[in-house]
């Protein structure tokens, strides 16, 4: 545009003049920016944190009472 070489949009036509096309530049850029936040906060949103096993009240429970199950058989086979 600088150099004055006629530029030509296939979708514009050869009456695009510079004004429209450096709104249209304007606009993609603004574009590309979006595109790159949004997948740059997804890809944050999607690495591993800290995991935390918590188990149920009722699987603790149950396990509590299998332990202690196990740990009276213990006792009786070996005096």
């Amino acid at each position: 545009m600088a150099h004055r070489v006629p530029f030509v949009v296939a979708e514009l036509g050869s009456d695009a003049d510079p004004f429209m096309l450096h709104l249209f530049a304007a606009l993609a850029e603004k574009e590309r920016a979006l595109i790159a936040q949004r997948t740059s906060d997804v890809l944050n949103l999607s690495k591993p944190g800290p995991v935390i096993e918590v188990q149920p009240p009722e699987l603790t429970a149950a396990v509590m009472s299998s332990n202690r199950i196990s740990a009276t058989a213990s006792q009786k086979v070996c005096p």
